[in-house]
């Protein structure tokens, strides 16, 4: 597992949330970016490490969940534990359809 991005929509808010996993052994200070296709990146905070990887979550504003729909190419960056940087990129290509069906 490089990276995996679940998004889900709570049912006591209604707005959605994106959870963001990466395996361990990373410098934990850069914390997590996700950029979609050409726009400026997002920085996360890495919330939580176990085992299996490190965890970074948020809500997911209008405007990003707007550019996802919308969107080609989901960059999750992070830097292993020699500070290099590593990208991760994820197609976003049936996104919307797939945020459809889960509303």
């Amino acid at each position: 597992m490089l990276a995996s991005v679940s998004v889900r929509l709570p049912p006591s808010s209604g707005q959605p949330v994106m959870m963001v996993h990466v395996p361990v052994g990373l410098f934990l200070p850069a914390g997590i970016s996700i950029q979609i296709d050409e726009q400026a990146p997002v920085q996360l905070v890495i919330q939580t490490c176990d085992l299996r990887g490190c965890y970074a979550g948020a809500p997911i504003l209008a405007e990003m969940l707007k550019a996802m729909k919308s969107g080609k190419r989901l960059a999750i960056g992070f830097q292993n534990l020699s500070k290099q940087a590593i990208t991760v990129p994820l197609t976003l290509t049936q996104f919307a359809e797939s945020y459809q069906r889960i509303q």
